[in-house]
């Protein structure tokens, strides 16, 4: 089952929604397809219980507000928004999400479709449990991969791949494990011939890090990233965690990386946080930086991935 918001209506909110409902994926094509298609990327957005909680200088609550109201005025609907890990603040507590919901609802309510992965500080069941209520009793939720939340949202110009390296919570490494390994070499292998984006939270690991930089991004990347050149339909990982917005390059495969910026806070006070738009059509795909701070030198960069 994957982790995905349906769009919603004022009615819908009051009564919560269902599970069928919430595992509702923006599979269809547009009435009407057009050579480009509109993508918001959001990442890191670290959300407590408590609206007014400051972090590192920052309110997480307000800076996921605005981003939301931004997202409404950029002149056309978006074909789905990523959150791509990290939801909630620290240790995923049923109320972070509660508040993580209320902060979307905007978006929910104008039919944008939006999809989770989840971060080293997110807790599945509580997240479920947030959004769709417990599950009956003595009843398992379906899911793809055991104890995962794994998916592949396709549309007319794009297949993402949406993982979930989520191992231990409140905890830095990421783990996919041999079951989601598993998952992703039969997605690649049926999902439709075309440009593919693997999305996870956690960032890759590297021959040139260092061991501490080593200890926490996602374990399994060798295995990963092995599995993915050998599909030439794959065009790029994109990625959160480090909260730091970069372009970079798989040093072993050469595969394109896209770090997304947090909207919560940065580990670096000169960087930026904000999110992304994901403009993509028959040849590319670019991404352009929406910094909170429209001052900031980085606000309006583009990373361009040209499909091979």
């Amino acid at each position: 089952m994957p982790i995905s918001l349906p769009p919603l209506t004022r009615r819908g909110f009051l009564k919560r929604g269902s599970a069928a409902a919430f595992g509702a994926l923006a599979t269809s094509s547009p009435a009407v397809e057009i050579p480009e298609q509109v993508w918001v990327l959001f990442s890191d957005t670290h959300i407590a219980a408590d609206e007014a909680l400051n972090a590192r200088g920052v309110c997480m609550a307000e800076n996921l507000r605005r981003c939301a109201n931004q997202v409404l005025k950029i002149g056309q609907k978006p074909f789905g928004l990523i959150v791509n890990g990290d939801c909630a603040y620290l240790e995923g507590i049923s109320e972070d999400y509660v508040t993580f919901l209320r902060c979307m609802q905007p978006l929910r309510e104008q039919s944008i479709q939006i999809h989770c992965t989840l971060g080293n500080h997110d807790h599945r069941t509580n997240f479920l449990n947030a959004v769709i209520g417990p599950p009956p009793p003595n009843a398992e939720r379906p899911m793809n991969v055991p104890d995962k939340h794994v998916t592949t949202v396709t549309s007319a110009q794009v297949n993402w791949i949406l993982l979930d390296s989520l191992d231990l919570v409140n905890k830095t490494p990421g783990l996919l494990g041999q079951a989601q390994l598993t998952w992703i070499e039969r997605e690649l292998r049926n999902s439709p011939n075309k440009p593919t984006f693997i999305v996870a939270h956690h960032n890759p690991m590297q021959a040139s890090m260092d061991e501490k930089k080593k200890g926490g991004c996602l374990q399994d990347s060798d295995a990963l990233f092995d599995l993915l050149a050998s599909y030439s339909k794959v065009q790029g990982f994109i990625y959160g965690h480090t909260h730091t917005w970069l372009k970079t390059k798989h040093e072993k495969t050469g595969l394109p990386l896209i770090n997304l910026p947090p909207i919560a806070y940065t580990f670096d006070p000169k960087r930026p946080n904000g999110w992304v738009i994901a403009r993509i059509d028959a040849d590319r795909a670019e991404f352009e930086l929406r910094a909170l701070n429209p001052a900031h030198e980085e606000h309006g960069q583009k990373h361009v991935i040209h499909f091979t």
